[in-house]
């Protein structure tokens, strides 16, 4: 291919290609815009411009003309909440259900019309052929970042924002833009307002969490999908031991998948001077289910918590109404991650456990939480809940789920893993590695960065260069979209 077309190739966006954080055409690009960014950072006006203007290319080429979905999006949000700002009372609520149904309508009809209409039709015996929609990417995250905006805002704890470019960026910024984390509008607005510093320490910092992320998605994550793919689509050919190391296997590809992405958007975002926060705290070492859904993509159960558990009541109007509030949100919290009835129940089942962790403290009156024995006890059932449940998330259907759980059940025979691991043994030694590293402290991960901004430069130049060769050993035949890539 020549010079020209590869030129033209990289510029524009192909459906079946879409731009993925895990792609060398993005490290090309990256290298590119980091360049860029070095020269003008220290200027909020170029900074402002290239950075949007990038984010608005960058979802281009994930998700084509739906660009002009998401412009016409934000700018509506933004004015609408400006002119709600000057009002009081009536008009400033009705400005507010105004700005909520349109992001939300705008939501509903890409994510859920098919949904809603098969279910419409099957409850009435009518014919349904479907719609031919397609999701935007990041739709679920961008409008969740509007919301939160725009109520903020009604809420007096966040004043509107005068400068729409400042406002646009929060929005587009691409390293969160199409899989999170959900940053909140007076969390990083704030930071536009402030001068730049891009300290060579933080941008080391930040350049290890993308290899951190780039090593759980393109390692651990996309190998482990390469098994669990072949059990998960054809249950019924395996026997139960190799389908409970399938369901654990999935359990690390989701985790390592998703906080791989954030890792790498949080890390971006650092190397810039900028924070968004964070998405995961070692979700599996949690000991209960609350704990997990503390550590589990934390912007979204703090936006669920923020912005529909409390408003709905939260614990404040006695314990029935308590759990009520909590199932509603869990459920509402399944359906956000897809339209599907097996969702809707993956989020109904965290709900419930959430009402029986609940009871179980009050009837306790929490008198064993110190104790070891029912720490490990409760980290072995909370963590075996989510692993089940994940069996939902991930199976094509309710019957696919049920089969690979009877599977273990019925037909499990030990002898089996032997072979297994002379057969799959890179598997299970990446399996044991992702296992390990999940094993460390919080604590400790200040330390580990530290020891990396200590380490000499040719150091640092060798790991980056040997993590790209087992990538390039690993990978299958095509770049692997990350799971969260269209919510």
């Amino acid at each position: 291919m020549k010079i020209k077309e590869l030129i033209t190739d990289l510029f524009l966006y192909h459906s079946d290609r879409p731009l993925l954080f895990n792609s060398y055409e993005f490290l090309f690009l990256g290298i590119l815009v980091l360049a860029v960014y070095a020269v003008i950072y220290r200027r909020k006006l170029p900074r402002t411009l290239f950075l949007f203007g990038f984010s608005l290319f960058f979802y281009y080429k994930t998700s084509g003309l739906f660009v002009l979905l998401l412009v016409a999006t934000l700018t509506a949000v933004y004015y609408l909440t400006r002119l709600m700002n000057r009002h009081e009372h009536a008009p400033r609520k009705w400005l507010l259900s105004a700005i909520i149904t349109l992001v939300l309508g705008v939501l509903a009809y890409f994510k859920y019309a098919n949904f809603l209409g098969e279910n419409f039709c099957h409850l009435f015996r009518l014919d349904f052929h479907g719609f031919d929609i397609l999701l935007p990417v990041g739709i679920s995250f961008y409008s969740f970042q509007m919301l939160s905006y725009a109520i903020d805002v009604y809420r007096h704890e966040l004043d509107d924002e005068r400068d729409f470019l400042d406002y646009a960026f929060y929005v587009t910024f691409f390293p969160q833009l199409v899989a999170g984390p959900i940053v909140r509008a007076k969390n990083f607005l704030p930071q536009l307002k402030k001068p730049v510093t891009v300290k060579r320490t933080e941008v080391e910092k930040g350049f290890f969490l993308i290899m951190m992320g780039l090593f759980k998605k393109s390692i651990l994550a996309d190998y482990l999908a390469q098994y669990n793919d072949l059990v998960f689509g054809n249950p019924g050919a395996y026997g139960g031991a190799e389908t409970l190391i399938a369901i654990y296997s999935y359990a690390i590809q989701i985790y390592c998948d998703f906080s791989g992405y954030t890792d790498m958007a949080i890390g971006m975002g650092k190397m810039m001077g900028f924070d968004l926060g964070i998405n995961f705290n070692k979700p599996y070492q949690s000991t209960s289910l609350s704990d997990f859904w503390r550590r589990w993509h934390i912007s979204l159960s703090s936006w669920l918590r923020d912005y529909l558990y409390i408003p709905l009541g939260g614990n404040r109007k006695g314990k029935l109404r308590t759990y009520i509030n909590l199932m509603i949100t869990m459920l509402l919290g399944g359906l956000w991650h897809g339209a599907n009835w097996k969702f809707i129940f993956w989020g109904g089942m965290h709900g419930l456990g959430l009402v029986i962790d609940k009871l179980w403290r009050q009837v306790t009156n929490h008198r064993f939480e110190g104790k070891l024995v029912f720490k490990v006890l409760g980290w072995f059932i909370t963590l075996h809940f989510v692993v089940v449940l994940w069996i939902f998330f991930r199976a094509d259907s309710f019957a696919t789920a049920w089969l690979m759980i009877q599977q273990v059940f019925t037909d499990f025979n030990p002898a089996v893993l032997p072979v297994f691991y002379q057969t799959r043994r890179l598997l299970v030694w990446l399996m044991i590695a992702a296992i390990a590293i999940h094993a460390i402290p919080s604590a400790r991960f200040p330390k580990v960065e530290e020891a990396y901004v200590r380490t000499p430069f040719i150091v640092k130049a060798i790991a980056f260069i040997v993590l790209i060769q087992c990538i390039l050993q690993i990978q299958s035949d095509s770049v692997q979209p990350f799971i969260y890539f269209q919510f």
